[in-house]
């Protein structure tokens, strides 16, 4: 096909096209964020213990971070059609894979196989996007790919809660099938070819090994460092020397990313190909877009970690209701996606960047000034969609922003970047957060109880229960009875959830105060030059 008969065929069918990308990208996110509703029933069901289930997640996390770069790369080279295409089959394989699991072994195969299909998909849509689609078209398009990460990222949980509580935990992977036979269907059909920069001599092998080592045990000593402990083991954490292995991990994967660095820098500067061109950082506005990026995320983390908890054990909502007033985060974000084409073509993208962020600092700071053990649910829902509004204009035109001054021939390697930043954005918010919120817990929860009229012992032991549960144990207590009607329930509940806020409302201030310093860098970010397709 010539590349006149290619253009009218996509410009026939480029609404089609992006479609068939965002339901791409919906399918990865989703199962970000599915899998964790749906862990306590499998863990019953699959007699898992809770580190196995933490694997569950932890393996995908690692096998898709680790993989974005060197995926990105590929696609550039071989094409981005046939990447997503491979893509969504392995991710396909996975979900079924995962369906059928009856042990744990096998699970975290099929979670192996998801992660690599997930990494080949999420940048090669992204890279995509930033080439086909031009001008107005091109606001739009990264409209609705924003859009639909942070809509998805929200109707993920909505649809655990779905699944697990009238049908099965399986159809958390089953969903996947009809999802990604459409998606096929409709690349081969309209999904036109695109390449970037094609390699020329041997693939970056060493580029490749170092920056699996880097990126897995920096996302791994991140995500674990919450259960093993920073440098003192926590009990029954592996340790060596009687120190944790997290500060091992992390050293490693810090001098592996030194290391990998060293090694591209030399390469490029040899005039051959390396996996990552570091000279894509020279460019202003995707060095601090992406910057930018990892802050958002780990402040984002912050309500994404705490307000479950919230919901669930001080409001003892259901899942399903927790997950249905989650939900309204997509609905601020896809009614951004509408408004965000308008906004951008009246101000600019910057304008709609800072303004995203402006709105989720707002909406946080309205949760650490109304969240209360007994808060309306207007107010939380109020919250959750001026939230969802900030992140469907800021989650799309940031990306805008970091795509924007790339060449095509560098669209792989600069969107596994911006998804790799994100990645390690998140992970970051998992230790930080994590971390903060279960300090914070040890501090406000003991001694909640010191006016009730239990022993100092028993009132120590369910103190404990409610830190080391992250406050489940309050429902349980709730919903027990108690052993003499002299014990006022009640007020012990009031107790606890009382302090319980306490914490979560101080995670709120924090994640507020993270996601204010993302609003005030947003006003730095550098105007974007005229589009360079070289």
């Amino acid at each position: 096909m010539t590349d006149s008969k290619r253009g009218s065929s996509f410009e026939k069918n480029k609404w089609l096209v992006l479609t068939i990308l965002a339901l791409s990208v919906s399918m990865i996110v989703i199962d970000g964020t599915i899998v964790n509703v749906a862990l306590p029933v499998m863990m019953k069901d699959l007699h898992l213990t809770f580190t196995n289930a933490e694997w569950i997640v932890t393996l995908y996390s690692l096998v898709f971070s680790s993989l974005l770069i060197t995926t990105g790369r590929i696609a550039d080279s071989i094409g981005r059609r046939k990447m997503l295409i491979t893509g969504v089959i392995l991710f396909v394989v996975g979900s079924i894979l995962a369906s059928f699991s009856t042990n744990i072994q096998f699970m975290l195969v099929a979670r192996f196989v998801q992660g690599i299909g997930g990494a080949t998909v999420l940048p090669t849509t992204l890279s995509t996007v930033n080439t086909l689609f031009k001008g107005k078209d091109r606001v739009i398009a990264f409209a609705v790919w924003g859009s639909v990460i942070s809509g998805m990222a929200a109707v993920g949980p909505l649809l655990g809660g779905l699944f697990t509580t009238y049908t099965t935990w399986k159809w958390i992977f089953w969903i996947n099938i009809p999802l990604g036979l459409i998606i096929l269907i409709g690349a081969m059909k309209v999904l036109p070819e695109t390449h970037g920069e094609k390699f020329e001599g041997s693939f970056d092998f060493l580029g490749f090994i170092l920056s699996i080592i880097a990126f897995s045990s920096i996302v791994f000593s991140l995500i674990e460092s919450k259960n093993d402990g920073w440098w003192q083991p926590k009990a029954g954490a592996p340790e060596i020397g009687g120190i944790s292995i997290i500060p091992y991990f992390l050293g490693l994967g810090i001098v592996a990313l030194i290391l990998f660095l060293l090694w591209e820098h030399h390469l490029e500067k040899k005039g051959k190909q390396p996996l990552l061109a570091l000279s894509i950082f020279k460019i202003s506005s995707f060095s601090m877009g992406n910057i930018i990026a990892c802050v958002v995320a780990i402040g984002e983390f912050g309500l994404l970690f705490v307000l479950p908890l919230y919901l669930q054990n001080v409001l003892f909502m259901s899942a399903m209701k927790a997950g249905l007033i989650l939900a309204l985060i997509g609905v601020g974000a896809f009614f951004a996606g509408g408004m965000a084409t308008p906004f951008v073509k009246k101000t600019s993208a910057k304008v709609v960047v800072s303004t995203g962020l402006g709105l989720e600092t707002f909406a946080l700071v309205g949760f650490f000034l109304t969240t209360k053990p007994n808060s309306s649910v207007f107010f939380i829902a109020l919250w959750l969609l001026v939230y969802g509004v900030g992140l469907g204009f800021a989650s799309a035109q940031l990306t805008s922003i970091v795509m924007e001054d790339v060449p095509n021939k560098k669209g792989g390697q600069a969107s596994s970047v911006q998804s790799t930043v994100r990645q390690l954005g998140s992970a970051l918010g998992v230790a930080i957060i994590g971390t903060l919120f279960a300090s914070l817990l040890t501090t406000d929860v003991p001694g909640s109880l010191s006016n009730t009229h239990l022993p100092q012992q028993v009132t120590t032991q369910i103190e404990q229960s409610v830190v080391k549960s992250a406050g489940s144990s309050i429902t349980a207590i709730k919903e027990s009875k108690m052993a003499s009607p002299a014990i006022n329930k009640d007020e012990i509940v009031n107790d606890l959830t009382t302090s319980f806020t306490h914490s979560i409302d101080k995670t709120f201030g924090f994640s507020a105060i993270i996601l204010g310093i993302s609003f005030i860098l947003s006003f730095i970010i550098p105007k974007t030059k005229k589009r360079n397709d070289e």
